[in-house]
């Protein structure tokens, strides 16, 4: 499999300095160091289930997500150490850091505008991994990436809400705009911000790039990290799920036309099914408590027709108990009928010699 390539960032230390980046509050530390144990191939299983155990809130979450239909497993993911097993590090790592941002917006998102910002966020990490896999690229950065490429806007909103409502409602149907009005309010634009916290989160140097450059648009196939997260944007607003909605936003063709040429016919440019996609999966995250609109945490949200009830919280991994023995008893006597017919099917070869 192809590794990304990344431009070079540019520095802006006097970003550092300005008074609206004081009040952002950090990832929590138990993040973090998730992000740190998961960003190499060598790390220890029992220290991984160990640190994220240590928070069972943050713990239950990951599970409650592991266990909802955006994987539509039959049977329950019981533990951690069962999520990595079936589900491996790289997409528990993708589970933690989506349920970390969601936690970290958790306040903001009460004001409608700013959940918007949400959906976007979560779509492109969706839409940026699907151009991944197309491409035949590491998917796991690629969400990674789509989830903190707005890591300056995400730092902003939670530190200044109303004042960041308002500048969404002023810049509406001028994304360019937006970034001049954050300037001119914050003295730095997301983009710029983003860079900053990344670094002084000690986030990986593709993050770092990725927050600072994801409106950049791509001098030729998009390639590299930068470029399929530009395009993840983009097709996150060309869905609708959009931040601020643009004056023209690209057609699915011409998102297709940015992509090497291998993986073009591999983008589906059916716009009705690529958003009933996303729109699904952004549902699976609402039904497992992660970023609620205001309007579904006022009321009770009934899982869809398709889909079985989640667990109560008191119980997030545990499955009722008639139900578990049902399905136990079920193993047992599928185990049983196979183990006949080979035996049956062993006995009539033999006796056929």
């Amino acid at each position: 499999m192809k590794e990304y390539g990344v431009a070079e960032p540019v520095a802006d230390s006097a970003v550092k300095d300005l008074p609206a980046l004081s009040k952002i509050p950090a990832f929590p530390p138990i993040v973090l160091r998730v992000f740190d144990l998961l960003a190499t191939d060598e790390v220890e299983i029992r220290e991984l289930v160990e640190l994220i155990t240590s928070d069972p809130a943050f713990s239950a979450q990951i599970l409650r997500l592991a266990n909802s239909p955006l994987f539509g497993f039959h049977s329950r993911i019981e533990s951690l150490q069962h999520a990595l097993v079936i589900l491996g590090l790289r997409r528990v790592r993708s589970l933690a850091m989506t349920v970390a941002t969601a936690n970290y917006m958790h306040a903001a998102l009460k004001i409608q505008e700013l959940y918007r910002c949400w959906r976007h966020t979560l779509a492109c990490a969706l839409l940026t991994e699907e151009l991944a896999r197309i491409c035949g690229l590491p998917e796991d950065i690629a969400y990674t990436a789509g989830l903190l490429h707005d890591l300056g806007r995400l730092g902003l909103l939670v530190a200044h809400p109303s004042e960041y409502a308002k500048l969404l409602q002023q810049a509406e149907h001028n994304e360019a705009e937006l970034l001049d009005l954050e300037k001119n309010l914050f003295g730095a634009d997301h983009c710029e911000v983003g860079r900053v916290l990344a670094e002084q989160w000690n986030l990986p140097e593709e993050i770092r790039i990725v927050a600072g450059r994801h409106h950049d648009p791509p001098g030729g196939p998009a390639e590299d990290l930068v470029g399929l997260t530009y395009l993840g944007c983009q097709l996150a607003s060309s869905l609708g799920l959009w931040v601020t909605q643009p004056l023209r936003p690209l057609s699915l063709e011409e998102i297709q036309a940015m992509l090497p040429e291998k993986a073009r016919d591999r983008l589906s440019t059916d716009a009705a099914h690529l958003r009933d996609a996303v729109e699904r999966r952004i549902r699976s995250h609402e039904h497992v408590g992660l970023a609620s609109t205001p309007a579904v945490a006022e009321t009770s949200s009934e899982p869809e027709p398709d889909q079985e009830a989640e667990p109560s919280q008191g119980s997030p991994s545990a499955p009722p108990p008639a139900r578990s023995f049902l399905r136990d008893l079920s193993v047992v006597v599928l185990t049983g009928l196979i183990f006949s017919a080979v035996f049956m099917l062993t006995y009539y070869l033999v006796s056929r010699q």
